[in-house]
Parts: C-alpha cells; structure tokens; sequence
C-alpha cells in the first residue's frame, strides 16, 4: 500500500510540510527485520504551533533543524533550538510548542515494533529524553533519505527508509550530548570540513586544496582535526583514497594506472608508493 501525506495525528499548524503516513504499518509491524515505520516527514511549523497529548499510539523521534521552541515532557519543560532531539512513548505526556518569534523547522518520525523498542534501549535514548546533537548535518541528510525512501515506497524502499532512519538514531546516540551544550563555533566548522573531506575526496589533490575550498587555512585545517580528531586531515584524506582504491583494485578488469588517475594521483608510481604505505603491499597485490 503506497505512502499518503496525511494522517489524522498530523498537525494543521504549519506553513510546509514533506510527509508520509503508511497506513499498511498494522501488517508490517509483526515483522522482526528493522523499524517499523508509521509515518514522518519534517514540518516548518507556524508561529502559533502547539501539539498537546496526553497519550500517542507510537514511539517518537523528533529533530529541531532550525529556529526556537519548548517540548514539555512528562511534565518537565525543556527550551529547543537546532541539534536538539528528543523522544517520547505512548506513556509520555508531551506538548510541543513552536516559537513565534523564531518558528521551528522540525523532523518527526514515528515508529512501531519489538525491534524499535529494543533499539532505542540498546542505544539508551529514553522516553522523555532530551539531548543535544553535534554532528546535525549528517543526521539531517540521514532524515532527508528516509522520506525520500518513504514517499517511494515499495518493499525496497521502505526497508531503505527504515535503515536510513536507524542509521540516523545511532548518529544522534553516538554524538549525543547533555542538552544544555552550547554549539561550539570551531566543532561546526570542523564537521562542515570532515563533510568535504567525505563527499569530495576523489577530487582533492591536498589538504591545501580542502582548506580553500572550505575556506579556511590549510594550518587551521590541521589544528581542528588535532583538537576533535583521532587523525590529521592528510591521513583522513589518504584513507578514504586509499581504501577506495582498494575495492577498485579487486574488480577484474581494474588497471593501477586508470584507478590512481580517478583518485587525483598524478602518476602510477606515487599511487603505488602510497598505497604500499598504507596498506603493507603494492596494489598489484590485489589482482
């Protein structure tokens, strides 16, 4: 049964929404092979944006994105803002309400099942939990999947939707912070800088070439991957070449040359002096 835009819990109180309720979830949920999602999407709320309940028929994951807002859970009031998540259970009394001044933009997901209950205990996000998340934009781009995979719909793409928004649970547990933690300036622009390094490494030369892009020195490159990282940006930018090269190499028809050009190495022979540096064997090895 294909994906629809309404449900009867979805608020009315907002200016754009991008939602899906998947009114099959009574028959999916008997499945034990991931969440099961009921419904989701992200609201930008309206200035006079509430949501008051006593009770909720779900498990509830909720992401501010941007702008202001106050979540009262079980019967404690929290000030939001963006990076803050928070979670609530059918037990849960909760209000949820919007700033006028500063309107939130929010991502909700709700979901259902043995297997979502076991993974929030696992990761220990608690109902009536509030907690600060670091890395957002990842976890944003992890929420943007799952409703692009939900609105497809489809076996596949509910399985897909569900592995996104796991995925996106676990980032949020693995970078959580107590929710009073203020953003610091300098871990943003390390995260927007590791972001680049991710998406773009095929294409970067250097770390020279990273930091321009990224608008920041190539020292200061190298003084937040020291402050917030396990590894200089260089050995970053290295691995994820190498280990690249790595899958490529073992395809049958893959030739060290072409997969040292396609990796930004100016020459075969420094592909393979760095691949043998950093993996103990000459890439040949793996042909």
């Amino acid at each position: 049964m294909p994906a629809t835009e309404q449900a009867d819990y979805f608020s009315t109180q907002v200016v754009r929404t991008r939602r899906f309720f998947l009114p099959d979830w009574k028959e999916r949920q008997r499945e034990r092979t991931g969440l099961c999602l009921v419904g989701g999407g992200c609201e930008w709320c309206a200035p006079d944006f509430i949501v008051d309940r006593k009770t909720f028929p779900f498990l509830a994951f909720e992401f501010v994105s941007r702008g202001k807002g106050q979540v009262t859970l079980a019967h404690q009031l929290h000030e939001v803002g963006a990076g803050h998540a928070y979670f609530f259970d059918p037990a849960t009394p909760h209000v949820i309400r919007s700033d006028a001044g500063e309107p939130m933009v929010k991502y909700f997901f709700n979901f259902t099942g043995p297997r979502a209950e076991a993974l929030l205990e696992d990761l220990q996000l608690d109902s009536g939990a509030l907690i600060r998340v670091l890395d957002a934009s990842r976890v944003i781009t992890l929420l943007e999947e799952t409703i692009d995979h939900a609105l497809r719909g489809g076996r596949l793409g509910l399985r897909a939707a569900a592995a996104a928004l796991e995925h996106a649970l676990v980032l949020c547990a693995d970078s959580r912070q107590p929710a009073a933690t203020k953003l610091d300036p300098a871990y943003a622009t390390y995260l927007r800088c590791r972001g680049h390094l991710l998406r773009n490494y095929p294409l970067l030369s250097s770390i020279e070439e990273a930091a321009r892009h990224c608008h920041v020195s190539a020292a200061y490159l190298t003084r937040l991957f020291k402050r917030y990282d396990s590894e200089t940006p260089l050995a970053c930018l290295t691995r994820l070449k190498l280990s690249q090269a790595a899958i490529k190499l073992r395809q049958p028809d893959a030739q060290v040359k072409a997969v040292a050009s396609e990796l930004g190495y100016k020459s075969a022979a420094h592909f393979s002096r760095a691949f043998k540096a950093w993996s103990g064997h000459p890439p040949t090895a793996l042909k």
